[in-house]
């Protein structure tokens, strides 16, 4: 069910949402300074993680962040 998924938001252009979250990505989206399909993939990449669908990335505690952790 993750796979296919996962194939249908490489083009999450076409993805149908309904209105309120629609809305919510609109707004947000502007606001991070990012598209709406980069949007999508960071929120759902971080839910898959978050449920330990994904591992989580580890961060190189020395590396520069320029501001954004």
């Amino acid at each position: 069910m993750l796979r296919r998924a996962a194939l249908m938001l490489r083009n999450v252009a076409g993805l149908p949402l309904e209105p309120a979250t629609e809305d919510a990505l609109s707004s947000i989206a502007p606001e991070m300074e990012i598209g709406r399909s980069d949007l999508i993939q960071i929120v759902l990449r971080e839910w898959l993680e978050t449920n330990a669908y994904l591992p989580v990335r580890m961060i190189d505690e020395e590396s520069e962040t320029d501001g954004s952790a």
